[in-house]
């Protein structure tokens, strides 16, 4: 794992790429599996994003970046979670909710929560600390597109228009952003991965996104959304200082 640091520490940027293309491969052993087997692909939704979260915590483990990825420690600035604790709901304020059925509420949410972990300690538990030799400005900018570039594959299986596009990468960035100056503003990731798993539970019971989807969020308030996290991100990245970053100020420590 040294080598994996000094690799890290040097080229950062492939470092990060390199993670960011591993992360899904671990998906296609099973997607094989069940393809062979002729078995349901429902259980996949839980399975693959559980297999990445404990692979994705066993690696800050193994490299030493417990502390520098933001899972131990307090949280700073509390109240800077205000506005993605609310803005959250919007999906269930306007459109409200659909029926479910009990268990599949339990398991997507088991499903979403494991999607939280994966995605949080990636995107920003390691993508961000790794790149802050960039400063912090490239690091939290350059991990939310490497972030919202993996969510793109998405479109291969779907025809999406060009405003859609913009939709899906808006989306993904604006969040991305949000949630890596969070990050380096709190120095906390347990808070987000429980907002970024709740925020996605809210899209799927309000019937906006995923297998239960009814009426999908119109692009424009889609946009809105994503252009005022956005700025938002960028504001609380303007008050990032050396003090916010005491466990992602030492240039990739090893523990």
């Amino acid at each position: 794992m040294s080598r994996l640091r000094a690799f890290a520490e040097t080229y950062p940027l492939l470092f990060v790429v390199a993670l960011a293309i591993l992360q899904p491969v671990l998906a296609l052993p099973f997607i094989v599996a069940t393809r062979v087997l002729g078995i349901e692909l429902t259980p996949l939704r839980l399975i693959i994003p559980t297999v990445q979260s404990l692979f994705i915590l066993w690696f800050i483990c193994a490299m030493g970046w417990w502390r520098m990825s933001g899972l131990t420690g307090r949280v700073r600035n509390v109240h800077l979670l205000i506005y993605p604790s609310l803005a959250l709901f919007l999906p269930a304020l306007l459109y409200g909710n659909v029926q479910i059925a009990t268990g599949w509420l339990l398991f997507y949410f088991f499903a979403l929560l494991a999607t939280g972990v994966s995605e949080e300690g990636f995107a920003r538990g390691i993508a961000v600390p790794v790149l802050l030799s960039y400063g912090r400005w490239g690091a939290v900018l350059v991990a939310a597109a490497i972030f919202s570039a993996g969510h793109l594959t998405n479109g291969f299986f779907e025809e999406f228009s060009a405003i859609e596009w913009i939709d899906k990468f808006g989306a993904t960035f604006g969040f991305a952003v949000l949630y890596g100056a969070l990050f380096l503003r709190t120095g906390n990731l347990l808070p987000l991965i429980f907002l970024h798993a709740l925020a996605d539970y809210i899209y799927l019971t309000s019937g906006t996104a995923g297998p239960f989807v009814d009426e999908p969020v119109d692009v424009r308030i889609h946009l809105a959304i994503a252009t005022a996290n956005l700025l938002v991100g960028l504001y609380l990245l303007s008050g990032v200082t050396e003090e916010d970053m005491p466990a992602t100020r030492d240039p990739l420590p090893a523990q």
